[in-house]
């Protein structure tokens, strides 16, 4: 163990007692450890227990506020953030964190392939450069296509330029999680970064994936559990100077799905709880007999939605990614607009959601509610308008099926992940409002991680169902789903140009968005990208859930927030042990 880092944040909670342990599930089991792979929920909150930033969200604020990163200071011109690192902070197998972690971890976004005869860096059909390790940070940290640079102006010291001036770069650059150079060097240099901290790294070397977070990886057995034990030189300390966390172990066991997740916390099994909003009056019932807290969290930001796989390349052996005739209905807005009228939503919440959701018209939910544009177009259940949309791409109806003008039947299949059970709901709604204006729907409930490689890499779909947590308090943190170039711009990712003219003008506005520091500009050119995306309905909105959340009453120093959740100060969360 290091000693106490000389710049240690006091954090100001009551003093607790160490060495109880938390008990949690994970709905589904991850598929890497890797940030620079990683693209799932679970995955991201197995590497945020391990790895950490520069700067953090204040939970309660929503304000930027240091973190690894005691101070910065921006320059005059908004174009140049200068980050002083807290000094005497170690990695968790004691090795000294330094400005050189910074500027490795972003070399890693950025690291070019070059030819091996000339050395000459390497581009692509559009002229811009191949990355050797190309992960949404590469596309995600650019400024308008172009790279802040990164440098070390001292052992603690870190400054970066911006291309332009770029209004969220203290929030989104400084919350990068950093890397440790000391163990991924010689992976960067060979060439296989992407493959480190895999499965088999958790499951046979848990101890190689090193963090600066309060946690590191103990063990993992697939599909059973992952153990987490406090990292022992963690640089947060409580008020008497004592190193956190108080917990010594968490203990998240893997389960198939929220429900299953959801009773074991009702039966007194674990310790903080998401409860869904199916779930939550059986739950309520249990309050007294386990000793628990349900507590109702108001709207939530997440998002539900559909849409229609738009990628017009080809698989390996040739064959379009969706047959062509398919790919003319779900190109053309009406035909997405028409489903869209055909969706009862209000149905969904009464019957699904049991009246504890809202109604989603567009890409942000009302509980964002300054950058919330009501004024968007609006989808309400309207199955004669839906069949007119229809009939005027020049289908027809025969009885009650729907047939295109060459006279095919109008179906389609939607995936969707099987441990979700309230989109596997949803998604049953679906094809019984989809059979009211005459369209088949085949419904597929798959494991997440094997949709994830259809929707990113195969291609090989017609219609999706997911959702987003859409946690982030700035738009731009979607810059990667919006433009056209993103990895998730999920009907057509990673485009070299964009495929029609509103991307292009969605691309546009983010850019405009990202350029201007005053909040109200930034506002009007983000309430056209909303506006945008409710005509052409790329996403087809369903809706947002309430969210609702439980805690163990044994537990100390649980101060809630909205922006924060329940456990957002877990190193300070602590209970007696004798219990």
């Amino acid at each position: 163990m290091q000693p106490i880092p000389v710049d240690a944040e006091v954090v100001d909670f009551s003093v607790g007692e160490f060495g109880a342990n938390i008990i949690e599930t994970i709905e589904g089991d991850v598929a890497t450890v890797n940030p620079l792979v990683n693209e799932s929920v679970g995955g991201s909150l197995v590497i945020g227990r391990i790895l950490d930033s520069l700067v953090t969200m204040d939970p309660k604020t929503g304000e930027v506020i240091p973190n690894l990163a005691k101070s910065w200071e921006i320059s005059e011109d908004n174009l140049q953030y200068t980050f002083h690192l807290r000094k005497g902070v170690h990695w968790s197998d004691g090795e000294p964190f330094t400005a050189e972690d910074v500027v490795f971890t972003w070399q890693t976004f950025f690291a070019k392939q070059s030819d091996p005869e000339t050395g000459e860096v390497m581009t692509g059909e559009d002229g811009r450069p191949l990355y050797r390790y190309n992960s949404r940070s590469t596309f995600g940290q650019q400024i308008n296509g172009q790279e802040p640079q990164v440098e070390m102006l001292d052992d603690f010291t870190v400054r970066f330029t911006t291309p332009e001036v770029y209004a969220p770069f203290l929030l989104f650059g400084g919350g990068v999680d950093i890397l440790p150079k000391h163990i991924l060097y010689d992976a960067y240099e060979d060439g296989t970064l992407m493959d480190q901290w895999s499965l088999q790294t958790a499951i046979d070397e848990p101890w190689k994936i090193v963090g600066l977070n309060m946690f590191v990886l103990e063990t993992y057995r697939p599909g059973e559990r992952m153990v987490f034990a406090r990292n022992p030189n963690y640089w947060k300390v409580n008020t008497q100077g004592e190193r956190l966390p108080y917990v010594d172990r968490v203990i998240s066991k893997i389960v198939p799905d929220g429900n299953s997740s959801n009773v074991a916390f009702a039966q007194g099994q674990t310790d903080f709880e998401s409860i869904g909003p199916d779930n939550v009056a059986w739950v309520r019932r249990g309050e007294e007999r386990f000793d628990y807290t349900v507590l109702d969290m108001g709207p939530s930001s997440s998002t539900n939605f559909i849409w229609f796989n738009l990628n017009p390349g080809k698989n390996a052996e040739g064959e379009p990614f969706v047959a062509p005739y398919k790919f003319d209905w779900f190109s053309d807005k009406r035909f997405r607009q028409a489903i869209s009228y055909g969706i009862n939503r209000e149905g969904i919440i009464r019957g699904v959601f049991f009246n504890r959701a809202d109604i989603l018209n567009g890409y942000v939910s009302p509980k964002r509610k300054f950058w919330y544009n009501d004024e968007v177009r609006k989808y309400p259940y309207q199955v004669e308008r839906s069949r007119a949309l229809f009939q005027e791409m020049g289908f027809e109806y025969r009885g009650q099926e729907l047939f295109d003008a060459e006279g095919r039947r109008v179906e389609f299949t939607l995936i969707t992940n099987s441990n979700n059970g309230l989109r596997v709901e949803m998604a049953t709604v679906f094809k019984e409002n989809m059979a009211a204006i005459g369209v088949d729907v085949e419904l597929q409930f798959l494991d997440f991680n094997t949709i994830v490689t259809k929707i990113s890499d195969a291609f090989d779909y017609e219609a999706c169902m997911l959702g987003l947590g859409g946690g982030a308090p700035d738009p731009y943190a979607g810059k990667d789903i919006l433009m056209s170039g993103g990895r998730m711009h999920f009907w057509y990712p990673q485009q070299q140009s964009p495929a029609t003219e509103w991307e292009a003008r969605i691309d546009e506005l983010m850019r405009e968005v990202g350029r201007h520091t005053e909040v109200e500009v930034r506002k009007e050119y983000f309430n056209e990208v909303q506006a945008i995306l409710a005509e052409q309905q790329p996403f087809i909105f369903l809706v947002s859930a309430k969210e609702y959340a439980g805690y163990r009453n044994r537990w100390r120093n649980v101060e809630p927030t909205p922006l924060g959740g329940v456990t957002w100060n877990l190193e300070s969360l602590w209970s007696e042990v004798s219990e």
